[in-house]
């Protein structure tokens, strides 16, 4: 028979991960909260920020699978 050791206690979060998350969060919010507010001056920009925001909710939710 093999022994058999487990793990407990020797899993370390990945903090690059976690890290990389709150940075797309704050990125998501720093873009919708800029096209709302550049929307009634320039359209076609704030088309553009929701633009980027909407690629970022899309890795933001990638990297969440991932976890």
């Amino acid at each position: 028979m093999k022994n058999q050791f487990s793990k407990v206690g020797q899993v370390k979060p990945n903090l690059k991960k976690i890290l990389k998350v709150e940075e797309l969060q704050n990125l998501y919010k720093s873009f919708v909260e800029e096209a709302y507010n550049v929307m009634q001056t320039d359209g076609s920009l704030s088309d553009y920020l929701y633009f980027e925001a909407s690629k970022l909710e899309q890795e933001l939710i990638r990297v969440k699978a991932n976890n």
